[in-house]
């Protein structure tokens, strides 16, 4: 079965050939896949194999020469044989098969070419006469035959059917290295989320056992502590008119010292101990919390600090204990930073905030600068000397824990010599 060979409309140099026992054969491939492998990933901009099967060298030049005008790499074997050798160095997008050929017909040719599960998918077009049998073309389909090109070759029809099957390899390939790509991404993000999973347990296990140490630490290192400052102040009684007045003086410096190093453990003991503790989430009564402060700080008194509720304040959802700890530190603060001479004057407000209620604790003190805002809720975050107000630097962090605790939020509006005004916003309680 012969055709007469079709005419290309391209100019020799533009087939992308050579010559090769007398008839024109594809520009060199890329280097062949190995045996067995998998697909062979295609850019958009890469081209792709087509395998074209024929025994005659006529009909072979006349096809290629019309398929090359697709820009695509042309392979070309005279054989099935040959052609199932090509199959074991690359993959290609579509295999052209003549139908009769010497030896190996192009039906056993496409049965052995599905028995290989890399080519199973294959599209198969089978070259063949207008005479071939219906019989014969249902066997070609039940093989796994695509299509069917009759002879004579229409030049329009080949490019039309192949141009068809490359572009469908092309979407596939682009859609296996978009599955890829994604099966890597996911692989990674599930990497990184053990490790950031295996670093929390670290993390938790570490805090545990410091909050397990500070504890441990805080409450040994109180016992000494009083020794040392009854042991100085019994000194101090008995023989204090005894001593000259540089011993006096180094006794009474370390009472002072263990009288504050007390108060230092007394604070990182109760920041261990909240952080530690079951907090139980309630409605909380608020002005109750606030008026049993105002009647039992020393802090308050001593100042004389004037404090105005402005009630009746808002129910919140939180922990009693908390927040009488949280109150209890900012009202003692508003009162123990105030210009010396000034009469500290304190208000206590609620409102309703995006949901929350937010308490309000305004003071008329000396203010904190911005800059220092988020330094103030540190650990030992001091903002001015402890020769001038005394403290520890660890109220305002156990106040920021506390509101933790309670799933709620802390923050200040200050500055400079304008007082300052701390607010924890809370879930309202039910009504």
């Amino acid at each position: 079965m012969t055709a007469a060979p079709v005419q290309s409309d391209l100019p020799a140099a533009d087939l992308n050939t050579t010559q090769d026992q007398g008839g024109l054969s594809p520009a060199p491939d890329p280097e062949p896949a190995a045996p067995g492998a998998a697909s062979v990933s295609v850019r958009p901009t890469e081209r792709v194999n087509i395998l074209l099967v024929d025994d005659s060298p006529g009909k072979l030049m006349a096809h290629e020469s019309v398929l090359l005008e697709l820009g695509e790499n042309v392979v070309k074997a005279r054989s099935g044989r040959e052609a199932l050798e090509h199959l074991l160095k690359r993959d290609f997008a579509v295999i052209l098969l003549d139908v009769n050929m010497p030896d190996m017909d192009g039906f056993e040719t496409a049965s052995m070419i599905r028995q290989r599960p890399r080519f199973e998918h294959t599209p198969i077009l089978f070259i063949t006469a207008y005479n071939t049998t219906d019989l014969d073309r249902l066997k070609g389909y039940d093989i796994g035959a695509a299509d069917y090109i009759f002879l004579p070759v229409i030049p329009q029809v080949l490019k039309a059917k192949v141009r068809v099957f490359v572009e469908l390899a092309r979407q596939r390939s682009i859609i296996e290295n978009q599955a890829h790509a994604l099966t890597t991404q996911n692989e990674q993000q599930q990497r990184q989320i053990q490790v950031i999973q295996e670093l929390n347990d670290k993390l938790s296990t570490a805090n545990e056992e410091l909050e397990a140490f500070s504890y441990s630490v805080s409450h040994d290192l109180r016992s000494p502590l009083r020794a040392m400052q009854g042991y100085a102040q019994a000194l101090l009684e008995d023989y204090g008119t005894q001593l000259e007045t540089q011993a006096a003086d180094y006794l009474q410096r370390i009472e002072r010292a263990a009288v504050r190093m007390d108060g230092l453990v007394h604070d990182v003991l109760a920041y261990s101990q909240l952080a530690k503790a079951e907090v139980e989430i309630g409605p909380v009564d608020l002005d109750t919390i606030v008026q049993e402060i105002v009647r039992d700080s020393l802090g308050l008194h001593d100042a004389k600090a004037c404090v105005r509720v402005k009630a009746p304040l808002l129910a919140v959802m939180g922990h009693e204990a908390c927040l009488t700890q949280c109150l209890s530190n900012l009202l003692e603060n508003s009162a123990k930073f105030m210009n010396s001479g000034r009469t500290p004057e304190i208000t206590v407000r609620t409102e309703p905030h995006d949901g929350k209620i937010r308490l309000w604790v305004e003071d008329n003190g000396i203010g904190i600068d911005p800059a220092h805002h988020a330094r103030v809720f540190q650990m030992f975050g001091r903002v001015h000397h402890s020769s001038r107000y005394e403290g520890t630097g660890m109220g305002l962090t156990i106040v920021k824990k506390a509101v933790e605790r309670m799933g709620g939020a802390i923050g200040l509006e200050s500055a400079l010599g304008q007082g300052s005004r701390f607010w924890i916003d809370l879930p309202p309680a039910p009504p």
